[in-house]
Order: structure tokens, then sequence, then C-alpha cells
């Protein structure tokens, strides 16, 4: 493993400052600063754009996640080192492919010329909540691994700001399959981890299409989560308890509002709830960040005639294995 200091040392005066910032700030929450800038008075982040590319630079210094950003990137995943592997999706057109994007789109060519340079990139990602009114990120510091299909696969350093810059393919994969369970018996490549990413944001356009049933479930459960209580929209979506099959069961008490990420845990059977509208977890994800969902109360409407139907919730808590 190596310090990923070592990859800033000859860079131009511009660049390394920034990243000196990320490297400095690497692991912490905080607010961006009120000019987004640095105190040498370089750019950090791009206003508008995920990507931020510098006029005076051909590579990317940040890359900027938000809570209501139009692409399906991942959660940042662990290994046993602590580092991660975080998939970031390219910028792109609505009527051009991944390939023609990657190679014409100027912040795509510019991630590029990290991942094919080694230069480190800053990653800011935004969190939930406030404090004093300003949005809360957290500052991270990475290298791009890889590229495909319209992700490019970034390398987190760890809490000792370390990398593994020769790390293989299988290495990835120790990282990915808990996080894929879908996985675990097919022969690893990054095309199934981002086929199942791609399928997972095809899904949420579908579910979200449902608009009458979603809306209906957002005004029930007050535009929050039922199981996290998060309370951002545009990352919610109508769950149904019994399979949809109709209209007939796009009725609230058939449905649940709930976080993507989720919902697709409760329809794969991961997640499931009692008949005391307690939440439980399937034991392989209790040491997982979904773990703290294990025994939590679900957020029910106001109205008892919108509550789960148990008769629902008992065919669904029957069909997991756990």
């Amino acid at each position: 493993m190596q310090n990923i200091y070592d990859y800033l040392e000859n860079l131009e005066k511009e660049q390394k400052n920034v990243l000196e910032w990320f490297y400095q700030k690497h692991g912490t929450l905080g607010s961006l600063p009120e000019s987004k800038r640095t105190d040498n008075g370089n750019l950090i982040v791009s206003p508008a754009m995920g990507i931020f590319k510098s006029k005076n630079n051909e590579f990317a210094t940040s890359i900027k996640q938000t809570l209501k950003g139009p692409y399906q990137d991942s959660e940042i995943i662990l290994d046993r080192d602590k580092i991660g592997i975080f998939l970031y999706h390219q910028q792109s057109t609505a009527d051009k492919s991944d390939f023609y994007d990657k190679e014409h789109l100027a912040a795509n060519i510019a991630l590029s010329q990290n991942m094919n340079k080694k230069i480190p990139v800053g990653v800011v990602i935004q969190q939930e909540g406030k404090i004093d009114g300003k949005n809360i990120y957290k500052f991270l510091i990475g290298m791009i691994y890889s590229w495909y299909d319209g992700f490019f696969i970034i390398q987190i350093a760890n809490d000792k700001k370390l990398i593994n810059i020769n790390r293989s393919e299988s290495g990835i994969k120790n990282i990915l399959t808990f996080n894929n369970q879908n996985m675990l018996q097919q022969e690893f490549d990054f095309k199934n981890i981002v086929d199942a990413r791609k399928q997972q944001q095809r899904a949420i356009i579908v579910r979200q299409g449902q608009a009458s049933f979603r809306n209906k479930l957002l005004d029930v459960y007050d535009e929050t989560c039922a199981i996290s209580k998060v309370n951002v929209e545009s990352a919610l979506e109508a769950a149904h308890i019994f399979p949809y099959m109709g209209k007939e069961t796009n009725v609230s008490s058939n449905g649940l509002l709930l976080r993507s990420d989720l919902h697709l845990l409760f329809d794969k059977k991961l997640i499931r709830i009692n008949n005391e509208y307690i939440v439980e977890v399937d034991p392989i994800l209790v040491n997982s960040v979904y773990g703290k969902y294990d025994g939590v109360s679900l957020q029910l409407p106001k109205n008892m005639n919108d509550y789960p139907n148990k008769k629902a919730l008992a065919s669904h808590y029957d069909s997991c294995d756990f």
C-alpha cells in the first residue's frame, strides 16, 4: 500500500494545493467554504457540475455527489484495510452512448486522464441534514482505478490515507460481493457490478413511474421513508408489500414509502416487517450498514386506514428465508 500523498508531489502548484486541501480534510464532515475555494484562492468543486476540471488542467480536480443527483452512484464499500471502492457515474447526455460520452465530454476526458496518469481526485459526498442552514459533506481523496460502461471505479484512501494501486480484480471482488448478494454464484467482472447498478436505475424509473400510487404514499407517509426516516423525496419509492398485480394492488395499505436501497432489500426478501410493525433484517446484513435498522419501529401513517395491511405483511414475512 502507498500513501496517496506520494502521487501529489509532482503536480502543478494549483492542482497540488486543491488536492492537499482534500488530503488534510480526508474523512471529515463539514460544509464547503463560502467561496468554494482553498485559502490560496483555488476552486475546490464546481458550483453546478459533479465533475470539476480547472481550465488550467487537463485532468479533474474533484467529483461531487449530491442527495438529489441524477445518477445512481454506489455507497463506498470498505475492505479489511478500510480502503474503499466507489462507483461514480460519468457525466452523460440524453442522446449519446456511454462510450461516446466518455470520449467526447470534457469532464469525462479529464477523469480518464486522472485514471491514465495516476492523479488523485478529491471526493465530496453530501450527507443528510444541515448545520446552520448549510449542507453537510464528507470530504475524501481517492484514485480512479478503472472505468466500465459509464462508471468510474474509484479507490478511496483509508483513514491512514493509504491506497493499493496494484489491486487486482479479484481484490475488488472481495469488497463488492458481500454487497451484491445476487452475484455470489457468478464469475466476477465489472460488467456484473455495473449492470446490476444500471438495472437498479431502470427499476427506479419504472417504480417512480407509478405516479398516482407513489404520490399517495408520499402524502400518507409525509414524504418520509417508513424505515430510515429519510425525507429526501427524490430518494423515495413506492414499495408494494404484496407484489404488483394491477391497479387493485395500488392501494396505500399495500404500500410502504421506502428509500430506494431499502425498497430493493425489501423486494429481495432481506428485510421484513412483523405484525407489530417492527423491522427485521436478514442476519447476513446485521454487520453491514443496514444492521442499524434491525428492531426499528416502522413509521406509520396518521390515518389507521392507511396502515400497512397485516395480511400482506405476513405474506411477505413468510416468503423470507431467515
